[in-house]
């Protein structure tokens, strides 16, 4: 059952973030809920990514529970076909009518920067070009830190707090990847076309890792968010003093779905794309990722989660620090496109 438009803390005319675009392959259909929805994603003739409501309309069997061939899907129960349109193409029984008609919905998706995108709200307002822009993907061919996935308990927007909050690095990552030299510092929160920015400098403090490990520095670690669940980080440390030059291969993805109001998915990788005399770093990268997330991120955002007790975020009366102050502009500006939505007939 659907969440009410009042009640729902995500906007549904979005692209949101299905699977990563290797997930899908022509012969293997992926079931996952998004956004409340049960839903089964696929491939279909000619390769291209769909998404099919995962219920047959004859008896209401997930039709994930099927098979997928040459791009149509056959229920498992009666044998029901649907293409990627979702209209019903038969069965092979004989004596086995169907009624005119007969379709199961299908949703919007697009296929952009190695991620196949969804969108579950009006058909009408699909514009691929408010896509999130992740161009700093890395394109297949070499060793890449990309097609990781995690599955949180905990509510999508707790997910992107934790990630716009470049602080909470220095305490949550004390020892991985945060020490108490880089409290000191400066941040700088802005927003061009949408984008939401927090950049924090912190010259003259001690590097967690990477080749300067142990080293005084100059670091940074800025993060941008784009509607409505993509955001980049980029970071790095120079010797003190020299100029501030991006790696290529420091910008780390951080992109959440929600699944139910009270989980989440949990999409990340990062920017590097390494030759064969470099091909350990993706794996280590990702173990990094992975241990971090796993054994800090998501045990907090799960404990938060579990005190919060499905009560609202304003509604408990929350102690805004000035370091919220990019978490809290992207929280009110998720809730402005719910309320714009909610606002809208039908």
């Amino acid at each position: 059952m659907s969440i009410p438009e009042q009640h729902r803390s995500y906007p549904l005319n979005a692209w949101f973030m299905a699977c990563w675009a290797d997930e899908l392959a022509s012969d293997r259909m992926l079931a996952r809920t998004l956004l409340d929805r049960p839903l089964v994603l696929f491939r279909d003739a000619d390769g291209v990514p769909a998404a099919l409501d995962d219920m047959c309309p004859h008896r209401f069997a997930p039709l994930s529970r099927g098979r997928v061939r040459d791009g149509v899907v056959q229920c498992g129960y009666h044998g029901l076909q649907f293409d990627a349109s979702g209209a019903c193409l038969g069965n092979a029984s004989a004596y086995s009518s169907f009624p005119p008609g007969t379709r199961v919905r299908s949703h919007k998706v697009v296929e952009r920067h190695r991620v196949v995108w969804i969108w579950l709200g009006d058909e009408d307002s699909a514009d691929p070009v408010l896509i999130p822009p992740l161009t700093r993907m890395p394109e297949p061919g070499g060793h890449e830190n990309i097609g990781h996935y995690l599955h949180v308990h905990a509510n999508w927007l707790l997910e992107i707090d934790n990630i716009m909050d470049l602080t909470h690095v220095h305490y949550l990552h004390l020892g991985s990847l945060g020490n108490e030299s880089m409290r000191s510092g400066s941040m700088h929160v802005s927003e061009r076309d949408g984008a939401v920015r927090a950049e924090l400098v912190m010259p003259g403090t001690i590097c967690p890792f990477g080749p300067l490990e142990g080293q005084l520095c100059d670091q940074w670690n800025n993060v941008e968010w784009h509607a409505p669940a993509a955001m980049i980080l980029d970071f790095g440390a120079v010797p003190p003093g020299a100029p501030p030059i991006q790696d290529d291969g420091g910008y780390a993805f951080h992109i959440f779905t929600p699944e139910t109001e009270r989980t989440t998915h949990y999409f990340f990788g990062s920017s590097g794309s390494y030759g064969e005399e470099e091909a350990w770093m993706p794996k280590m990268i990702g173990e990094l990722q992975n241990r971090v997330f796993l054994e800090e991120d998501n045990p907090m955002m799960e404990a938060i989660e579990e005190r919060m007790a499905g009560r609202d975020f304003w509604d408990l009366k929350p102690a805004i620090l000035s370091s919220d102050a990019a978490a809290v502009r992207v929280r009110r500006k998720i809730a402005k496109l719910c309320r714009q939505e909610a606002r809208v007939p039908g």
